[in-house]
């Protein structure tokens, strides 16, 4: 592993990715995880569902796709699937040890997946319901399997479970969210940030989705607590402070002009040079990789 070009790229400082600073060995375990201390919690205010009604339905939804026949490592590709069926059908696909994959165009490439969900009418919902509200995962699924591939600009990004858990944790130790905040996400639902903000984040720091009325919004607006920044040339402290989106390196670089946890960021006029536990598990051309990662970083030209 030491001469992996990857994982020396995903080392900060001599902290290895292989300490893993997060407290669940994979995102299906994040929910059992907050079934255990919070089960009573609102985690979508609108619907009223609490964690423990999320994750049976994580559980029935896992169950309708593994009688659709998705095993560890099969590939669903999700879009136009609105909240909160898209987070409950994302916690099911990982829960099995599939891999979510999401674009934020038209375009997923090469990739072939093994069941497509792209309309709401496909996820059957009457045949769901009858599935039962326990389910026994039969993989032994690690933090740095393949939990999701972000089709983005051409490039499929792989992330793994522990890359999109740390990225999550970062802003929620940074930004110091309390479990009686509420969220709200005004952001594209196609985008590896969204899946940070809105299906990790609140699940890890113990809050409430809302659509109306939140401790923190997350958007792209000046009316916005923390706007998100996809397009930019510049790392800076703002008013209202941005959170800054690089895919490759999972979602949120850095919160003004600091890096995320666990992230180093050296820049320059022409490239960002980048290190930590957050940097992704590679694109899908394996030659592309070697375009990015250079002496031993993450090397992202602007």
């Amino acid at each position: 592993m030491a001469n992996n070009p990857i994982y020396q790229a995903q080392c900060f400082g001599n902290v290895e990715p292989i300490e893993y600073m997060v407290p669940y060995p994979n995102l299906r375990y994040l929910v059992v995880g907050q079934c255990i201390k919070f089960s009573n919690n609102i985690l979508f205010e609108k619907s009223g569902l609490t964690n423990s009604d999320f994750l049976k339905a994580v559980n029935q939804y896992a169950n309708w796709l593994a009688n659709k026949g998705i095993n560890k490592g099969d590939i669903v590709y999700v879009n136009n699937i609105p909240s909160p069926e898209f987070d409950i059908l994302s916690y099911a696909v990982w829960s099995i040890g599939a891999i979510l994959t999401i674009s934020d165009g038209l375009d997923i490439g090469d990739i072939k997946p093994k069941f497509v969900i792209d309309s709401p009418s496909i996820l059957q919902k009457n045949k769901i319901a009858e599935n039962p509200t326990e389910f026994e995962a039969l993989s032994n699924i690690l933090l740095n399997d393949d939990a999701m591939i972000f089709y983005h600009c051409g490039q499929g990004i792989i992330l793994s479970h522990y890359n999109l858990l740390i990225n999550a944790y970062g802003i929620l130790k940074e930004l110091n969210i309390l479990h009686n905040h509420t969220i709200q996400v005004k952001i594209s639902n196609n985008t590896s940030a969204y899946v940070v903000l809105h299906t990790i984040l609140p699940l890890y720091s113990g809050t409430t989705i809302t659509d109306k009325n939140s401790t923190i919004t997350f958007g792209q607006d000046s009316k916005s607590d923390y706007i998100v920044q996809f397009e930019w040339d510049k790392l800076s402290n703002t008013k209202p402070q941005s959170l800054y989106v690089l895919p490759e390196a999972t979602a949120i670089l850095a919160i003004g002009d600091k890096p995320n946890h666990l992230l180093s960021i050296t820049e320059n006029k022409k490239q960002l040079k980048i290190n930590g536990h957050s940097v992704m598990a590679g694109y899908l051309n394996k030659k592309q990789n070697e375009t990015v990662f250079k002496a031993g970083s993450l090397v992202i030209s602007k």
